[in-house]
């Protein structure tokens, strides 16, 4: 058979809610509203763990953080875990992984130092927008040397190595990127990923286009900023007395603006990777899948970036589209997880789905075939000695406990913002020993069946 090439557009700390066609009527991505379009759009998408590297690991490898025993930010991914790349290397395939990865702590790690390629053929690796010596700085530095320090972006705060300050790196401190916008770290990701295509005559590839926005730093190009109006946009979400750092009115609309903005940004640039793949007469042939890694907080719930189960932060968009093999203008409702993108991908590769891997391939769904609905999503994270919760997400609850014995019940028919916790509602009592019942279930079948046996005794 012949076998599709497989497009993953990932992005990072995008939430579901940003994109038009999905209802968003402020933002503009007319390039993802066209691909949701030309395929399939999943409503109800949600991340295991809404943290980057966990995310990454399990919905790359098909298997819960439980499973891999990583649930948090920090630990490095095992080399001996098989991830979809290498599977499909060993049908033939070519792999790439251009930009962000973060399958390696980067706060600590000398970024002049070769990085593990994790047995992909090409990886241009930058898991930062412009602080580290890495690939992007290395390719600004090429591009136009003198505008090196416009594209540079403040060190993480827990960078081990000398600081680059520049500006704020809070998602309520936005501001614009200095250098030209075809030199943002977005910008990088899209060209690489459009010379790679380019350069693929005969194998069939794989390459993950890893754009780092909308992540803080929240520094979009101008243009894309002044295509909004401050005044228009919708306050967080959040209970009396939560915001972060007392952050304005004013400024929490700002801080909005320039998140669309930078989403805008990657529409931009996705338009651009999919005329090469129209003009390398390849479009046809790949399977194009959009999504992103976890949420963004944005001031809901008084908070801001990630980590907890609230759909602000681990609910993200999810596109597939595959022309002629995907029908165009579906959308779906059904609960659907990161560990579900890997048996997706196999399924349409045609290739078995190893016994490991814990997700579902969604082909069935969108070919109308036999397909069980999950009646959740299950979102953990854990962090050794010290936090740690459970979480489950059905159509009409959250539920959550944490390391503490704290427990959350969010109902969402009537509570679609996740703020009023109903946990010892009289009248939620029957439904919070339901949903404790449910997270039991899930638990036992997202946790780790390792270490085989070898014998029976």
């Amino acid at each position: 058979m012949k076998r599709p090439n497989i497009l993953i557009i990932y992005t990072d700390q995008q939430r579901a809610d940003t994109i038009g066609y999905g209802g968003n009527n402020l933002i503009h991505t007319p390039n993802l509203d066209a691909l949701a379009k030309s395929g399939a759009l999943f409503e109800n998408m949600y991340v295991n763990c809404p943290v980057c590297m966990p995310s990454r690991m399990s919905m790359l490898s098909g298997r819960y953080p439980a499973s891999l025993r990583i649930a948090c930010n920090g630990i490095p991914m095992p080399k001996d875990i098989p991830c979809i790349h290498n599977i499909l290397k060993t049908y033939g395939y070519r792999t790439a992984n251009i930009g962000k990865l973060h399958f390696m702590n980067h706060s600590d790690r000398d970024h002049s130092l070769p990085h593990d390629d994790y047995g992909f053929d090409v990886l241009i690796n930058s898991d930062e927008p412009g602080c580290y010596n890495d690939a992007y700085i290395k390719w600004v530095e090429k591009q136009s040397p003198e505008m090196l320090e416009k594209c540079r972006c403040t060190t993480p705060p827990h960078w081990t190595g000398k600081p680059v300050i520049k500006h704020p790196r809070n998602t309520n401190n936005p501001y614009l990127f200095e250098g030209p916008e075809e030199l943002t770290h977005t910008s990088f990701v899209a060209e690489e990923t459009c010379n790679f295509i380019k350069n693929q005559d005969t194998e069939p590839f794989f390459c993950i286009a890893g754009f780092y926005a909308p992540h803080t730093p929240l520094n979009p190009p101008r243009r894309f900023v002044e295509m909004y109006d401050e005044e228009d946009m919708p306050l967080p979400i959040r209970n009396n007395g939560e915001n972060f750092e007392d952050t304005s009115d004013r400024q929490w609309q700002k801080v909005k603006t320039y998140y669309y903005a930078l989403i805008s940004h990657i529409d931009d640039q996705v338009g651009k990777i999919i005329q090469i793949l129209e003009k390398t007469e390849k479009l046809e042939d790949t399977l194009i899948i959009f999504t992103s890694d976890h949420g963004e907080y944005l001031g809901d719930h008084g908070r801001i970036q990630k980590c907890g189960p609230e759909d602000s932060s681990a609910k993200v968009p999810l596109i597939i589209s595959y022309p002629g093999k995907v029908k165009k203008t579906q959308r779906y409702q059904e609960i659907t997880e990161g560990v579900d993108i890997a048996p997706t991908v196999l399924d349409y590769c045609g290739i078995q789905k190893p016994v490991y891997m814990q997700g579902q391939s969604l082909k069935p769904l969108m070919g109308n075939k036999d397909f069980t609905k999950k009646e959740s999503a299950f979102i953990e994270l854990k962090v050794p000695y010290t936090c740690a919760y459970k979480a489950i997400r059905t159509k009409d609850f959250l539920y959550c406990i944490n390391n503490n014995g704290e427990e959350y019940l969010y109902d969402m028919k009537t509570d679609p913002g996740q703020l009023n916790n109903l946990s010892t509602a009289p009248q939620y009592t029957k439904k919070l020993s339901e949903m404790r019942k449910k997270l039991l279930e899930r638990y036992f079948s997202v946790e780790s069946q390792e270490p085989l046996r070898s014998a029976l005794y």
